[in-house]
């Protein structure tokens, strides 16, 4: 009876995400397309490319912390001004920039492993927390992919500033990019948190 009860429930959730999904048209995020299971599936995917990547990350990076860049690439992103950019460039050899070039390139695939696994996250915890928190959770998601769309922005600027083709104003422009990638998964990772606390004390 209570395998029974269990699988009514699941049966019953299902067809009331279906329905949601159905209201919001094409407003719904792409991933609520997917049934619960894969998109769990898909998220340890997708968290696991993100480990891996940023492994390979922290690898690339070393060549490229000097004292104008402590952070390494981190440093050049929020470097803000011409100056700091060009004091960053000057620090590094030419071992150092074909590591900054390659990190750069990579990071686009790092960037969709997160954007995505921190989405799949946000609409996990959302699940069964009550339709106004649901919501919130398909609005991280969103903002998630917004955070990619900021880092690959940020990576285009970069990349000029590299390559010592960039306007004045771009390393300001690197500069929000990141902030903007920064503020908004810190948001959207304190939801996750938040929505797992309320449904463990729903458990409760």
């Amino acid at each position: 009876a209570g395998a029974f009860e269990f699988r009514e429930d699941c049966h019953y959730n299902d067809v009331r995400r279906t329905n949601y999904r159905s209201s919001r048209g094409d407003m719904a995020h792409p991933f609520l397309g997917l049934s619960p299971r894969q998109r769990r599936h898909l998220f340890w995917l997708t968290l696991g490319l993100t480990a891996l990547a940023m492994a390979v990350l922290q690898i690339i990076d070393a060549p490229l912390k000097t004292a104008a860049a402590p952070l390494g690439v981190v440093s050049f992103e929020l470097a803000g001004a011409p100056a700091s950019s060009a004091a960053i460039l000057q620090s590094w050899d030419a071992y150092a920039r074909l590591h900054a070039a390659f990190s750069l390139g990579f990071d686009y695939l790092f960037m969709l492993a997160y954007a995505s696994a921190v989405a799949l996250a946000a609409l996990w915890a959302g699940e069964g927390v009550g339709p106004r928190l649901e919501r919130l959770g398909e609005a991280a998601a969103w903002a998630a992919g917004l955070a990619g769309l900021a880092d690959a922005a940020e990576n285009y600027f970069l990349w000029r500033i590299l390559l010592g083709t960039a306007p004045e104003h771009y390393p300001a422009w690197a500069r929000w990019a990141a902030v903007i990638k920064f503020a908004i998964l810190a948001a959207a990772l304190g939801y996750v948190a938040a929505a797992l606390v309320v449904r463990m004390f729903r458990k409760r």
